[in-house]
């Protein structure tokens, strides 16, 4: 449930997410919404812990997604949910926090809106489980997120640049994705290809931000579909 009563406009504990101003409401008492300074469309918003010292590079826990889901749900149009988890998974603040914009068009994900969808070719690993019932619970979305990042951590562990130096209790780096209707998890290897072609959750999923014509030809350059071989894990690893 969102609440704007109770919104906090000084620094939270523990953040290293400026939201001063663009605090929205908090929901279920464990997050707080907040409007995307940098946003990449129009609505984007970042669902933050209410916990400042919950870091971007833990796996997501329960509350965590009763919370996506809860955002979901009570929005009456389309939306996704995604989570770059870790350095390498495209992540730029250690403040845990997920991400929600209205559902992508076109992208390499489509296939699994449609029971008849057919799956594309990708260059790299991911894994996916679409909901047998419109009826998911918490300890539902839990289940299958564990189940999906093990399967990535399976194909993905160790893989990504100076995996030696992780943090404790980091997980593999990765990006989850969540509609009402299905679960994405893939593993990362690196977050860039050079410092003008990096993507996050949905560039690994064909839908990238450029901000420039440089940025533009250097992916042009690079090939789509090499550069997300090495930012993703390829499927020949």
């Amino acid at each position: 449930m969102v609440d704007n009563s109770k919104l906090h406009y000084q620094g939270r504990d523990g953040s290293d997410i400026n939201t001063e101003g663009f605090e929205i409401g908090d929901i279920n008492n464990t997050h707080f919404i907040v409007a995307n300074t940098f946003c990449f469309a129009r609505p984007h918003l970042l669902l933050l812990t209410s916990d400042g010292y919950q870091k971007q590079y833990e796996p997501l826990r329960q509350t965590d997604l009763e919370a996506a889901w809860t955002m979901l749900t009570a929005i009456g149009k389309e939306y996704v949910i995604f989570y770059n988890c870790g350095q390498y998974g495209g992540c730029n603040r250690l403040h845990n926090h997920m991400q929600l914009m209205p559902m992508l068009e076109d992208s390499f994900a489509a296939f699994l809106d449609s029971e008849g969808g057919k799956e594309p070719s990708v260059p790299y690993h991911w894994f996916y489980c679409r909901f047998e019932s419109q009826h998911v619970t918490p300890s539902n979305l839990t289940k299958v997120y564990t189940d999906l990042l093990k399967q990535a951590t399976k194909v993905g562990d160790n893989r990504s640049e100076h995996a030696d130096s992780a943090l404790p209790g980091a997980a593999c780096p990765h990006n989850m994705i969540l509609t009402k209707r299905w679960m994405l998890v893939l593993p990362r290897r690196r977050a860039v290809i050079t410092k003008e072609a990096g993507v996050n959750a949905v560039g690994m999923l064909g839908v990238i931000a450029v901000a420039t014509k440089e940025e533009i030809n250097t992916w042009l350059r690079q090939g789509l579909t090499q550069a997300l071989r090495e930012l993703g894990v390829p499927k020949e690893i």
